[in-house]
């Protein structure tokens, strides 16, 4: 049996994709030293998040979308430890830029949790 699921179809990774996007501005707007490191890092684990979904909807059965749906939590995890970082070192001024990326990626590790408990239908 094949496992239905389309990642296009998928609400979470339509988010996961906007806090990609946007965890990429931002990191173009840090400063100071190991700025380049830290906003690299930040994409990194934002840019994972998509594509460890992405890659779980490419699986053929539900334990396999499973374990890349935990790959993509530990991306997203991953993601807020480097934002609790920025929010600490950055100015003011990208403080509440970084509190709506912390509350989307929060929402995101909720929503793959469902979705982890809670798989697409097999063929």
């Amino acid at each position: 049996m094949a496992l239905r699921a389309h990642v296009g179809k998928l609400r979470v990774h339509q988010a996961a994709s906007e806090v990609a996007v946007e965890s990429v501005s931002l990191a173009r707007r840090f400063r100071g030293p190991g700025a380049a490191e830290r906003g690299d890092q930040l994409v990194r684990a934002a840019l994972s998040v998509t594509s460890n979904i992405a890659e779980a909807c490419g699986r053929g059965s539900v334990a396999e979308f499973r374990q890349f749906l935990l790959y993509a939590r530990g991306s997203a995890q991953e993601a807020l430890s480097q934002l609790d970082i920025a929010r600490r070192l950055e100015p003011p001024m990208l403080t509440t830029v970084i509190r709506r990326l912390e509350s989307r990626s929060a929402l995101v590790i909720k929503q793959l949790g469902r979705l982890h408990d809670n798989p697409p239908r097999q063929r």
